[in-house]
């Protein structure tokens, strides 16, 4: 049994990755949303024969069953709470020693003679495996966290069995699903002009329109990735960012704890997370694209010289209908409308632009 465990569990593993898209994958169904530390569909796909049966769906806590057409086929029981104690608790691995111990009393607290052991996945995520042996009755109890949630899967075998006792084989289905169990960002609210009330954003401001008196605006933000994520990284693993997909052929880190990936993606570290540059320069995504209107009382400020690239011992300023001539002029060698810093008021309208200098830009 042991053994079995050790080399499903060597498989590659999904439970604490991201996918990227948000729509329901081909093969898997989604079971529930859970939404404390960030909203997440919880999808995954499933053994032939097995449907999923919902229980409570909140988003502090999702619980499943998932049932077999074959009534004496084992029962799988899924639970998904978030959990106080590990809101900080990236994966399980996060956990010191201490942390571990008090994990392993509450499952000898519900039963003190549970073996426990521990599995890795292939992505490296840590597992307790609880298993529960009597004459009556055999089942497993795998366990992860991932950002504040306790994922807690266990195999039960069916009342209606003969064999109480579970095969390896069952043992590998439900190793199976647990690779195919994702959390999925849920869609993020649609951007607009209301939802960038009282913010500033970086944006490329493109055809203007004068018959209308708007100019599209592709909003751009910087691309990172939790420090955690990156520093579990290593050569061989996909470095995925945003749109961002990268295949890991050498990392390394410099003399001031900055990650190298294949001499040309730098991940800086800022607070809990690494923003991406590649060769030099800020990786960024256009987030949204809206169309905005250009108030009479817009002030639009130039700190960049043109000549030199650097900035201006003065700024220069612009008012609305200076700007709209730049823009009709698809810019100017004075002024470009790109990478510029968009201020927005109470009411989301524009009331501010400027064009800061940036290295990096």
């Amino acid at each position: 049994m042991k053994k079995l465990l050790a080399v499903a569990l060597s498989l590659a593993m999904l439970l604490c990755a991201f996918s990227a898209p948000a729509e329901e994958e081909k093969g898997k169904v989604t079971i529930g949303t859970v939404s404390i530390n960030g909203e997440f569909k919880l999808q995954c796909g499933l053994p032939e024969g097995y449907t999923p049966v919902p229980g409570t769906v909140t988003p502090e806590l999702v619980t499943a069953t998932i049932r077999s057409e074959d009534p004496k086929a084992p029962i799988m029981q899924l639970a998904v709470a978030y959990d106080e104690m590990y809101y900080d608790v990236e994966r399980l691995n996060d956990l010191d020693a201490e942390g571990l111990e008090l994990l392993e009393q509450t499952f000898i607290d519900n039963d003190p003679d549970v073996e426990i052991s521990y599995g890795e996945t292939g992505y490296g995520t840590l597992l307790l495996i609880a298993r529960h042996e009597s004459d009556v009755l055999d089942y497993v109890t795998f366990f992860s966290i991932y950002k504040g949630y306790c994922v807690e899967f266990a195999l039960v075998p069916s009342p209606e069995a003969e064999d109480k006792n579970l095969t390896e084989e069952q043992l590998r289905i439900s190793v199976q699903f647990l690779t195919d169990l994702d959390f999925i960002p849920a869609n993020e609210p649609a951007i607009t002009a209301q939802t960038l009330a009282d913010t500033t954003c970086l944006a490329n401001l493109t055809e203007y329109d004068p018959e209308t008196n708007t100019v599209k605006a592709d909003l751009r933000y910087g691309v990172t990735v939790p420090e955690k994520t990156a520093d579990a990284l290593k050569a061989g693993d996909t470095l995925t960012a945003g749109e961002l997909s990268v295949e890991i052929a050498s990392i390394e880190r410099d003399e001031v704890g900055d990650l190298i990936i294949n001499d040309e993606i730098s991940l800086l570290l800022y607070g809990d997370e690494y923003h991406v540059y590649i060769e030099g320069k800020a990786y960024r995504e256009t987030r949204a694209t809206l169309v905005l209107e250009i108030p009479d009382d817009l002030t639009v400020t130039d700190n960049v010289d043109p000549a030199t690239g650097g900035l201006l011992d003065e700024a220069k300023e612009y008012t609305a209908e200076e700007f709209r001539a730049i823009l009709a002029a698809g810019g100017t060698a004075e002024f470009a409308s790109d990478n510029v810093l968009v201020s927005f008021d109470e009411n989301g309208k524009m009331i501010w632009i400027e064009r800061i200098y940036s290295a990096l830009q």
